[in-house]
Formats: C-alpha cells, structure tokens, sequence
C-alpha cells in the first residue's frame, strides 16, 4: 500500500501548528483586576485561555508560588494580599494541556495543577477565565453557575464544596 508523499508532510505540519498554538504568552502574563468576568458565549475548544491566581492567604500573608508546564515556566513569583496574577496561552490540540503550580504556604509547601484540560473543559464546570482564590485550605475557583468560589479542592486535588 503506497501512502502518497504529501501526506507525511501534512501530518507533521498539523503536529508543528498544534504543538504552537498550545503554548502560553508570556506577554499577556499581565496583573488583571480581582472581578472575575464572566461569558455567557459558547466556550470556544481553541480560544485562549486565562488562568487567574488570587492571594486570599489573609491580611498580612505574601504567596511566594512557581507555575508551569511542559513547555511554558514562569518563574518563581510573589503576590501581595489580596493581588492577582494571570496567564494566557491556547488549549492543545489533542485536550492534553496542563499547568501546574508550587505553593510556599505558612505551614508547608503545596503543588496544585491550576489548569488540567479534562476539569476546566469539559462539563458544567468548564471555563474559559479560570479565576482561582489560593486559600490556606487549598484553591477555589469561581464558578460561573453560582457567582462564588465555590469549586474548592484540598491540596491532594480531590473535589470539595464550599459555601461561603
């Protein structure tokens, strides 16, 4: 069975441009007010993403944290009580994108996975802003049903609801 030569081409040509899309732009990492914004539009599979981190450790208490991933590191940061911080980058192609990020909190060091394409995509619970509050307790995300930080995992990524 013969495979005509353009395909081969093509193949990698699709790999190259989704591979390209996915990654982060460190030029849009810019400080975003603390409101989040919500869509009422359909979420669109290839639109850029923002994840939002919120210091909501207390009064007095800087978040020092660390967020990456396979191809994007943003450094080692600090947020200020109450600040926000925020990335933008493209969803892979095949659902696969995934950022992480270290906490250094007062009583230890955490890693949570602040964007993980089969949670933030798929479901009631998909977003297209993911605007996360850092806790002691662990992160909140807003959920856009409610108009709350309601979405709260411990740590060890397992699902927990809050009312606030």
């Amino acid at each position: 069975m013969d495979i005509p030569k353009q395909y081969p081409s093509l193949f990698i040509l699709i790999i190259f441009i989704t591979t390209k899309m996915s990654h982060a732009d460190p030029k849009h990492s810019v400080p975003v007010p603390n409101a989040p914004s919500t869509t009422g539009s359909v979420f669109p599979p290839f639109g850029k993403i923002t994840v939002e981190i919120i210091n909501d450790l207390g009064n007095t208490l800087t978040l020092k944290y660390h967020c990456k991933s396979k191809d994007d590191d943003f450094g080692k940061r600090s947020l200020q009580p109450g600040k926000s911080w925020s990335f933008k980058f493209r969803r892979q192609f095949f659902g696969r994108t995934l950022f992480s990020c270290s906490f250094v909190l007062p009583n230890g060091k955490y890693s949570f996975n602040i964007y993980e394409d089969h949670r933030e995509s798929a479901g009631d619970d998909w977003c297209q802003k993911c605007v996360w509050k850092i806790r002691q307790t662990g992160p909140c995300r807003f959920n856009d049903v409610t108009k709350q930080f309601d979405l709260c995992y411990s740590w060890n990524n397992s699902l927990y609801l809050t009312k606030i």
